[in-house]
């Protein structure tokens, strides 16, 4: 019946801001559509819409996360303070050989990942 996560909305102040500071995060490019306002970015099958925050649903935590799967963890974590972000949950070992950890973008919204720790990083533990 289910098959994937289509679409996933992150609900922010200024669009196209968003959709520019998730391309670099991933390393992708937008994807724009005829209409200039309507753009969003692919990761895998998954699409990543940005939606003008307003009284109905405001930017910010307030519940689901979505977790990305990330080849390398301390990586992501790295680049995404690099890009304005700011550590906010974990990291947590998973005692499965990965560690996730939550980060919240500059509209406030947080943003999952989980994934392996970085060579050098594990040999630390």
């Amino acid at each position: 019946m289910f098959n994937y996560v289509a679409e996933i909305v992150y609900f922010v102040k200024d669009r196209r801001a968003a959709a520019e500071w998730y391309s670099k995060l991933f390393g992708i490019e937008i994807t724009w559509l005829d209409d200039p306002e309507h753009f969003f970015i692919r990761v895998g099958k998954q699409e990543v819409w940005f939606h003008r925050a307003d009284s109905k649903v405001p930017s910010g935590a307030a519940g689901q996360v979505a977790y990305w799967q990330v080849l390398d963890f301390d990586g992501a974590i790295e680049r995404a303070v690099k890009l304005g972000a700011k550590l906010y949950r974990g990291p947590l070992d998973r005692q499965d050989g990965t560690y996730m950890c939550q980060v919240i973008d500059p509209d406030g919204n947080p943003i999952g990942f989980i994934g392996p720790k970085s060579q050098a990083n594990a040999e630390e533990r």
